[in-house]
């Protein structure tokens, strides 16, 4: 198979215990309005973890940020699939400057992850217990 390799940041806040949820502009020709987790495609040279700490940096401005363990891989089905490989990411950082391609963003807890992201996102989070990190650290 032959796909287009992308990063997916799960940015978790454990001072929060919340992620971090980004809104696409409007006007954005790829899931305009949508919530989702920082991300995009690999660049030349780059290898997964180099384009994870762009990405974040990025779209949000985030520099404290540790790589955890990959949360799961998934492939979307297009003419030429995507392969995602999401990370579990943590920062202590709170505020965030979004890049020109997002107009909102949340330090979310399950229940508004439920409510913001697209199903298949959250179907993903629960097949590969995501929210499981949330529960744990619940006071």
């Amino acid at each position: 198979m032959i796909a287009k390799i992308i990063v997916k940041c799960i940015i978790y806040n454990p001072k929060l215990n919340r992620f971090l949820l980004i809104k696409r502009c409007e006007n954005d020709d790829i899931g305009a309005g949508s919530w989702e987790n920082t991300g995009g495609n690999i660049e030349s040279g780059e290898t997964p973890e180099d384009a994870v700490m762009r990405e974040i940096q990025e779209e949000t401005g985030i520099t404290d940020i540790r790589i955890g363990n990959i949360a799961y891989v998934a492939v979307l089905e297009r003419e030429l699939p995507d392969l995602l490989i999401v990370y579990l990411c943590e920062t202590t950082t709170e505020a965030v400057k979004l890049s020109f391609e997002h107009q909102d963003y949340v330090w979310a807890d399950e229940q508004q992850c439920r409510t913001l992201l697209p199903d298949a996102i959250i179907r993903d989070f629960e097949k590969n217990n995501v929210f499981d990190i949330l529960r744990r650290n619940e006071h």
